[in-house]
């Protein structure tokens, strides 16, 4: 998976526009592993909404067969 296609699928998954996608520390990502963490397995950092909101989120495999996400407003 690409950048692009996961800004899509966290669109997607929001139902907002998302404009950019950050690792945990705040960083532009360049590559998908940069978002990666082995355990619990799953991806996670912050992105940056349309409407200039940003969040944190994290997508993580549960049972080896589902997906589940989560995503909470950063306060600035």
């Amino acid at each position: 998976m690409t950048i692009d296609e996961l800004r899509c699928d966290l669109t997607a998954r929001l139902g907002e526009a998302v404009e950019e996608v950050f690792t945990r520390d705040g960083h532009p990502v360049d590559d998908i592993t940069e978002l990666y963490q082995p355990s619990p397995a799953g991806f996670g950092g912050q992105l940056r909404l349309k409407r200039g909101r940003r969040l944190a989120w994290e997508l993580w495999l549960e049972d080896g067969d589902s997906w589940n996400f989560h995503a909470t407003e950063v306060v600035q």
